[in-house]
């Protein structure tokens, strides 16, 4: 009776330490493969292209799907990177982004809607230059794979379109001809790699 009793606890304790089936899975955002890039017109003109690095972040993921169900992220505003140390320089300054006060943005999402991987919304709050706005991201799981460490992988894409002024960026330079220098619309591409236990 003893001996069975012992067996029972044992059973039920090595249960307790599984796992439960169809449990969700925090995968963590892996910076060296993530990526957040902008686009913003010059005077009306062409665009140009920059970076910010992603510091971290994390991904709810329900086993078994590939939708996630909630994400954050840190972006690391300090090291915004347009090819071009001038420009790199004047962005940091407290005439743009100010990141001595305001070094690093956020993304905290509220909400994943859509039932296609190929094509869902994940809609949060996007804090930059201290302001918080809401955001709409177009979403795309572009597939899983394993590490050369056995690591779970899991990749995602995303697009939204922000207003620079409503982050407070609202420095209106302009031209000879009054057009601006820089547009006041950005486009925003993001590349996402999470990393999850082997």
């Amino acid at each position: 009776m003893r001996f069975t009793t012992i067996r029972a606890i044992a059973i039920a304790v090595a249960l307790c330490a599984v796992p439960a089936l169809g449990a969700d899975g925090v995968w963590k955002i892996d910076p060296a493969h993530s990526s957040a890039e902008f686009g913003i017109k010059h005077f009306a003109l062409s665009s140009v292209r920059g970076t910010i690095p992603v510091k971290d972040g994390s991904i709810l993921l329900p086993a078994g799907k590939n939708i996630p169900t909630s994400v954050s992220a840190t972006l690391d505003v300090t090291g915004i990177d347009t090819k071009n140390d001038d420009r790199n320089r004047d962005l940091r300054s407290k005439d743009w982004f100010d990141t001595d006060n305001f070094p690093t943005g956020t993304f905290v999402s509220t909400a994943v809607g859509g039932s296609d991987p190929a094509k869902f919304t994940i809609r949060g709050n996007l804090t930059l230059h201290g302001v918080t706005k809401p955001v709409v991201l177009d979403a795309k799981f572009e597939g899983r794979g394993t590490g050369a460490r056995g690591e779970k992988r899991v990749a995602y894409s995303a697009t939204t379109m922000i207003h620079r002024k409503d982050f407070g960026l609202s420095n209106a330079a302009t031209n000879a001809t009054g057009a601006l220098v820089v547009g006041e619309d950005a486009d925003i591409s993001l590349e996402i790699e999470g990393v999850g236990a082997p």
